[in-house]
């Protein structure tokens, strides 16, 4: 086939110095589109309960929010198109489009293709298209934003395309638009986005669909399933014969989900309780509807209502009303003793094989040792300033497949000081106060960034709210293969 300007475009690349022989050095960026795409498509097939449920709140059908959010997925990575983001590999082929040495790479792709849309593209595709798609061009931004939001946080949206995209990357963007609409929207229905009551729907459900985005990126990013492809073919045949194809491969290769299993007894979930209180008999034998219900449960202390309130949960997980459990607490201190409490008990919700997830969700969860215990760390690859500045780019968009489970199994830093703060339940400002810091530096502590505080700084700190720091120094174990090390123990931590 004759080559389209968008397949001299990379998307994905293999890290430099770390090449396979036998693979291809990076993967068009037209197809690494589709393959996300792809991988939406599945993920909200019409009858999946997913797509059910959104398109009922945003009051569409299935299989029109499914066509229209494909498309939306597939315009995930315009910035890409960028001169910035191509200049990041140089080296990649002689067959792509070249550096220029004067574009800097400064703002992150997704950003930038939010902006190349608004800016850009929007009325070359309305002289182009017509009439048949003005309510697409002129109602898109909010899908935009979420699709272009893919790494975890929305666009920017005031940059100067103009300093980091050539005329001619625009025009092979707007090529790879055309050709995209061609693709999925041919005979499409675009009236439902003139409802202006459409936009107001779409808001609260923008961060479920933000979050299909993400996982769509990270799979179809998986080169395991994906292979690097550099060849020019015609994008509805790689849609049809690679993209659509390998995309069902990699989800059906996702864990099982587990399945609840019905509810038993009160010493099944909790061996030590010896009689039920009045609460926990409640929670036993109170009716289940399907329609919404709401259960508060108010009694005195030592009346049982977490097992109350998980006896519940699982009573309405097996019954097919609620998918799973969310426990929200005023402080990590009180979040990390449920979390402990709920390791003993949450698997027997399940069935016997399944490996149901928890998790620990607030910002120092990695100085609890309970978490730590329960999940597997891989070697931090990369770390999560560069990933929000986009400094570290060259390296994080090149070899997707090992970032993205370095990210997924570790993306924080440990925080020396967080969980002294958080026992105390101390608000940033008043350990600011305590510690002589102002609450920007406290707030980096808290999120483990450490750059700028001297070691003697932070154990001054520790000692200021409170701490015994104590340095012991002993041989290394006779006979251990293993280096010598530096640890550090908590008090939560000490036997």
């Amino acid at each position: 086939m004759i080559q389209a300007s968008y397949h001299r475009y990379w998307g994905k690349a293999q890290k430099d110095g770390h090449e396979i022989d036998d693979t291809p050095k990076y993967h068009l960026l037209p197809y690494h589109c589709l393959d996300v795409a792809a991988v939406g498509w599945h993920l909200l097939a019409p009858d999946k309960p997913t797509c059910k449920q959104l398109a009922m709140q945003l009051q569409v059908t299935p299989e029109w929010l499914r066509t229209f959010f494909t498309f939306c997925l597939i315009l995930h990575d315009l910035g890409k198109f960028s001169r910035a983001f191509q200049g990041l590999r140089p080296d990649l082929s002689p067959e792509l489009v070249k550096a220029k040495p004067g574009i800097c790479y400064s703002e992150r792709h997704d950003s930038l293709g939010f902006c190349l849309w608004r800016d850009q593209l929007t009325r070359p595709l309305q002289a182009a298209l017509g009439d048949a798609f003005i309510a697409l061009l002129s109602h898109i931004e909010p899908w935009l934003e979420i699709v272009t939001g893919h790494h975890g946080m929305p666009p920017k949206n005031n940059l100067r395309t103009r300093n980091f995209f050539e005329v001619e990357d625009e025009q092979a963007a707007m090529c790879f638009v055309m050709d995209a609409i061609n693709l999925l929207l041919t005979g499409f229905d675009c009236q439902p986005l003139l409802d202006k009551e459409l936009k107001k729907r779409l808001k609260p459900l923008s961060w479920q669909l933000a979050g299909i985005a993400v996982l769509a990126d990270w799979l179809g990013s998986n080169q395991d399933y994906f292979n690097y492809f550099t060849n020019c073919q015609d994008l509805s045949i790689y849609w049809q014969e690679t993209a659509l194809k390998q995309a069902e491969v990699t989800i059906l290769s996702l864990p099982k989900t587990p399945e609840a299993v019905p509810f038993q007894s009160i010493t099944t979930l909790f061996p030590f309780i010896q009689q039920r209180t009045p609460l926990q008999n409640y929670a036993i034998t109170e009716p289940l509807t399907a329609q919404p219900q709401l259960f508060i449960l108010e009694d005195v202390t030592g009346a049982g209502k977490t097992e109350a309130a998980l006896i519940l949960s699982q009573r309405l997980m097996a019954q097919g009303l609620a998918e799973g459990l969310y426990i929200a607490l005023p402080t990590m201190a009180t979040a990390n003793a449920m979390y402990q409490r709920l390791g003993g008990v949450y698997r027997k919700f399940y069935q016997v094989n399944d490996k149901p997830s928890i998790i620990l969700a607030h910002g120092a969860r990695e100085l609890s040792q309970d978490f730590q215990d329960s999940v597997a760390f891989a070697e931090q690859m990369k770390t999560d300033s560069d990933y929000e500045s986009g400094n570290n780019e060259a390296d994080q968009e090149l070899s997707a497949t090992a970032y993205c489970n370095a990210w997924l199994a570790d993306s924080r830093k440990k925080a020396l000081l967080a969980d002294v703060i958080a026992s105390r339940n101390l608000t940033q400002a008043e350990a600011g106060v305590i510690m002589h810091l102002d609450q920007p530096k406290v707030s980096a502590l808290m999120r483990g960034r450490l750059a700028g505080f001297s070691l003697d700084r932070l154990l001054r700190c520790l000692t200021l709210l409170g701490q015994e720091v104590e340095i012991i120094i002993t041989d290394k174990a006779s006979g251990s293969p293993l280096p010598a090390h530096i640890s550090v123990v908590l008090p939560s931590m000490a036997g």
